[in-house]
């Protein structure tokens, strides 16, 4: 598992000359949030901003990886754009700082983690289920293994990158020992998450 550091502005400095990942949770906005999430989930990634500039003490973002995106320039923008405009937002005023965009994925382990993901929505027995989940576990090993080999090749010493990433896809990364992970974890993540496990034992509802 990929270890996580702690820091304090005190310590910055002798973190300056590591390779570094700020990793920020990758959080979805659904069509029909209710209000109510959307206020949550707007303050998290206002926070993740803020966080993030603190953070920087350590060292000034300069290389950025995001899930899902395969392509660079104005088309990665427009997909982060149809993703989530806040994390549009917090990726141009790095890119505008200086750090550079670099594509996390390959186009066709992609594409085929999307059709395999696909398929099991539509698949109605047991046994073809297996059989789906199988190939997808290949593809999804595959994956994290570009993935992992992008930051490899791409965080140099005294680097600090950007990761984006669902939680759960940050456990498979497996990290080198010699990069240092700094997890941006605001509080209104908590808040954000309490409500959704509220809603689900009939306190709140988060989806209209």
């Amino acid at each position: 598992m990929t270890k996580i550091a702690k820091i304090d502005k005190p310590e910055a400095g002798r973190y300056k000359n590591k390779k570094k990942i700020y990793f920020v949770r990758n959080l979805y906005l659904p069509e029909n949030a209710t209000d109510k999430y959307k206020g949550f989930f707007n303050q998290y990634w206002k926070e993740v901003e803020e966080h993030l500039t603190k953070i920087e003490a350590a060292g000034k973002v300069s290389k950025i990886f995001c899930e899902s995106i395969y392509m660079s320039g104005e088309d990665s923008m427009k997909v982060l754009h149809a993703m989530n405009i806040h994390l549009e937002q917090i990726v141009k005023k790095k890119i505008d700082a200086g750090a550079e965009f670099i594509p996390l994925e390959s186009k066709e382990l992609f594409e085929e983690f999307v059709d395999w993901n696909n398929c099991i929505s539509a698949v109605r027995t047991l046994e073809v289920k297996e059989k789906i989940l199988a190939f997808l576990e290949e593809t999804v090993k595959a994956r994290f293994e570009f993935s992992r080999a992008v930051l490899r090749e791409n965080i140099a010493d005294a680097d600090a990158a950007l990761l984006i990433m669902i939680d759960q896809d940050r456990q498979r990364l497996d990290l080198p020992d010699d990069i240092e992970f700094f997890l941006i974890s605001p509080p209104a993540y908590d808040d954000l998450i309490q409500f959704i496990r509220d809603s689900h034992n009939n306190k709140e509802f988060w989806r209209t």
